[in-house]
């Protein structure tokens, strides 16, 4: 299980000489164990928690002040977005390419640099953009210090040193600031959802103030699933999380908490409806912008991969190839019928929700339903939502691995959960040892540099076709000898493997039965 041995008060236990060796190679996972510890509290004044705080918030104004990359097709698109929305077009008439985001994710992107170029005078995109990078900049300290509440919330000891953490390993600017797309906006809603929604079962609170942070979870999973059709991948995480908040709400307040549930869902449905028909669609019957633009983004998984990495890219072909076309033959007598990437990967993915529903929904009902605890009373709420968190992880790596047509982005929204969750259960013992962490990190270490490889050198590629360089740009690349962390073969075998990891780890979890804290030792 790769549990570490416990240093006690007083130094090294008398233990025989052969456990010496072993001790002595603990202690540096010991160290770090105790140093991220979320079973104690205290050490408030140590230096380093202020200095990660300054840290995690400057760091992406600092690398956008000093790496002036971005992907320039992508921002320049936003440009003309936000051209057409100042003009009152927008999925009507907006020339060179209609906007395939929803309201807010067009409001996010073009209107912002609309706005920039309103109130600073700036006619030059080039110019707008810069000041729009330190916008995504602002998004992305947002997102740290939310990562560092959550982890609060997870009763980590140093929930600051969790957030930086992750932030670091998954290189979380690449997707954001230094990329110039919205992926980290749509982020930033989801954490707060998410926090939202978890605030909401504190027992502490009034039945008010719980339905203050329910609302609070509504209204951003509301602008979340507006930012990008994309982020639809996250409403079985959501509707498990708000099944859990109802009842939760039915236990402690009884026919009263349901009834302002119920309430605030008819508001953040009236909140969707209002802001999904902002703006005019060719659409006849149904004036929704989300369903405009997921309409059109069903043909990206006509291809094998939109420059991402899934287990489709191991046949062979060409990225941009078909994947309509059958791979193989299932034959049974005279019946044959060819099967493709895109529906096999479809139907695998479904099977794959389907056992994650399966055996989370019992999961989770056994949680909530048994009068005893995992460890403690204290840790039954976080340990649920740990599980949670890992859920919705596995769900965005899921469909990255499974399914054709994937995008090199598509997996910044999970990887965070990924992280969180198992870095929790691995300080709480849950089945996850420290080569599991370690494996873990790598993959999402790995990830942060495919995603910084793939800006840094379309940067280069774009500058003087876009920007009129003369000569390609001298801009910071992946170093040479982390050659292998462009490659979508390897970075699909990484995640392919963790995949199949990270369900072995839920499988058991989804098993181990919650027992009294006396018999747990």
């Amino acid at each position: 299980m790769g549990y570490l041995p416990r240093i006690k008060k007083n130094g090294i236990s008398s233990a025989k000489s052969c456990n010496y060796l072993s001790d002595f190679f603990s202690k540096p996972y010991q160290i770090m164990k105790n140093f991220l510890d979320s079973t104690n509290r205290g050490e408030k004044n140590n230096f380093l928690i202020p200095f990660a705080y300054v840290l995690g918030v400057a760091l992406p104004f600092i690398l956008v002040y000093f790496l002036p990359i971005y992907h320039v097709t992508d921002v320049f698109q936003f440009s003309r977005w936000g051209d057409c929305l100042a003009a009152g077009k927008v999925y009507m008439d907006c020339p060179r390419k209609i906007p395939d985001y929803p309201s807010i994710g067009v409001l996010a992107s073009g209107g912002v640099i609309a706005a920039i170029k309103s109130l600073l005078g700036i006619s030059e995109k080039t110019e707008a953009i810069y000041y729009f990078r330190f916008y995504l900049a602002f998004v992305d300290a947002v997102i740290f210090l939310l990562l560092t509440y959550l982890a609060r919330i997870l009763k980590f000891k140093r929930p600051v040193i969790i957030g930086l953490t992750i932030t670091l390993v998954l290189f979380l600017w690449a997707a954001g600031s230094l990329w110039g797309q919205i992926d980290n906006v749509g982020l930033l809603f989801c954490l707060l959802a998410t926090i939202g929604f978890f605030q909401s079962w504190s027992e502490k609170n009034t039945l008010l103030k719980n339905i203050l942070w329910f609302l609070i979870g509504m209204f951003s999973l509301v602008l979340f699933i507006l930012t990008k059709q994309l982020f639809i991948f996250s409403l079985p995480f959501f509707a498990l999380v708000i099944l859990t908040t109802g009842y939760k709400f039915q236990q402690r307040y009884q026919t009263k908490g349901l009834i302002w549930l119920g309430a605030t869902l008819l508001l953040s449905l009236g909140f969707f409806l209002y802001l999904d028909s902002l703006f005019a669609v060719p659409l006849r019957l149904i004036q929704s912008s989300f369903l405009f633009v997921l309409k059109s983004s069903v043909a990206q998984g006509d291809k094998i991969s939109g420059n991402g990495f899934n287990i489709w890219i191991f046949l062979g072909l060409e990225p941009g190839a078909s994947s309509l076309v059958p791979f193989m033959d299932l034959q049974l007598g005279s019946w044959k019928k060819g099967i493709s990437p895109h529906q096999a990967g479809f139907l695998l993915y479904a099977g794959f929700m389907g056992f994650l529903l399966c055996t989370g929904l019992i999961k989770i009902w056994q949680i909530l339903a048994t009068k005893t605890e995992a460890i403690s009373p204290k840790y039954n709420p976080t340990y649920l939502m740990a599980l949670l968190c890992l859920f919705h992880g596995l769900s965005y790596l899921g469909f990255n691995i499974l399914l054709s047509g994937t995008h090199e982005r598509y997996l910044y929204i999970g990887y965070p959960f990924i992280l969180i969750s198992v870095i929790w259960l691995y300080y709480q013992d849950f089945l996850v040892s420290r080569r599991a962490l370690l494996a873990s990190l790598f993959a999402a270490f790995a990830y942060g540099c495919f995603l910084y490889s793939q800006i840094s050198n379309a940067y280069v590629a774009q500058a003087q076709q876009y920007l009129g360089f003369q000569q390609p740009p001298n801009v910071p690349l992946l170093p040479k000898f982390f050659f292998i962390f462009e490659r979508h073969q390897f970075l699909g075998a990484v995640h392919l493997f963790l995949l199949v990891f990270l369900v072995d780890i839920w499988q058991q979890l989804s098993k181990r039965q919650i027992v009294l804290p006396s018999s747990d030792k």
